[in-house]
């Protein structure tokens, strides 16, 4: 690591990443794949951990709409055996005379109790019903309020469907390296004004501590994402990366994390993402290949997002 020490000289370091500089309380990772912060936190309550509005705004569409499923169906079932607790006979209308056919009816007359929908065949005519029934039908417009709520959260939490190369490369580039991974839009919507920051951090072993250095851009600007963006890192004499083997990079667990942020039209606000490589995601002597082309009648651009991450293999300059 020697060599290392010599080039610690020559760069400043970043001491305002928030990621902290004491390698060994870290894991290898700072940056999950999915461009969240690689932290367990520990030391608080169940409850103090615990926080509901988040967890239902961020989860995947197929899982909230699972889970209000499945609060629907439990709740409805509660509701019914608690009927049931209170005695049919204080339910007018039921028309079934075995358990299972009561239970059906009964289970469709506090779907429809739950949902303020009442058809009106079955009705309570006991204390008991008249007390339950109110409190399902508030319980149900209240749920319903609260479901909404969530719904206009979710529809109205503005982020950025970014694409990111599976790989970043070390391409040819001007007669030498860069660096280099590639971005697209995987929504319709407009992202103008984009901004890419590019921060190398690694292990220096002799202080066991964590070292963050800016890496300097061809561009790091441009004014919309219209297709896709190819950012650069050109590794010349003021590159920390110059003269670095994958090797080194793996012995220094590098890694690449990338930050961006563009204001986005439908929204109006500024939405940002988060992404990280590490050494074993490089790959040295390559480049990409193109991943949009004139469409059949020549009056339209097509992009192919699947071809984001498509690269061949590139012979480095000396």
């Amino acid at each position: 690591m020697a060599k290392f020490s010599e080039f610690q000289k020559h760069f400043s370091f970043d001491k305002y990443t928030g990621f902290g500089s004491a390698a060994n309380n870290q894991g290898d990772r700072l940056l999950s794949k999915d461009g969240n912060f690689n932290v367990k936190r520990e030391g608080q309550s169940f409850f103090e951990r615990l926080s509901p509005y988040h967890q239902l705004i961020r989860m995947s569409w197929g899982n909230f709409l699972l889970l209000i499923i499945a609060f629907y169906i439990l709740v409805n079932l509660l509701f019914s055996m608690s009927y049931y607790l209170i005695g049919l006979n204080q339910l007018a209308g039921i028309l079934s005379k075995d358990p299972v056919s009561e239970f059906i009816e009964v289970n469709a007359f506090s779907a429809q109790t739950l949902t303020t929908v009442g058809y009106g065949r079955i009705n309570p005519i006991g204390l008991g019903s008249d007390i339950l029934t109110s409190f399902e039908s508030l319980f149900g417009l209240l749920s319903f309020a609260f479901i909404t709520g969530l719904l206009y959260g979710r529809f109205s939490r503005p982020f950025a469907r970014l694409l990111y190369s599976e790989n970043a490369i070390i391409a040819p580039f001007q007669n030498k390296t860069a660096l280099m991974f590639r971005i697209a839009n995987g929504r319709k919507n407009q992202l103008i004004e984009c901004e890419t920051t590019l921060l190398f951090n690694y292990l220096d072993k002799e202080s066991n501590m964590r070292r963050f250095i800016n890496l300097t851009l061809e561009y790091n600007k441009v004014n919309a994402l219209s297709l896709s963006w190819t950012v650069v890192h050109p590794i010349n004499e003021d590159s920390p990366l110059n003269g670095l083997s994958k090797i080194d990079l793996e012995e220094m667990k590098a890694e690449i994390i990338v930050l961006f942020k563009a204001f986005d039209d439908t929204y109006s606000q500024v939405v940002h993402t988060r992404h990280s490589y590490t050494a074993p995601e490089l790959v040295w002597g390559a480049k990409f290949n193109p991943m949009f082309n004139r469409s059949n009648d020549g009056k339209a651009t097509v992009l192919n997002l699947k071809k984001i991450g498509e690269f061949s293999m590139a012979e480095l300059p000396n």
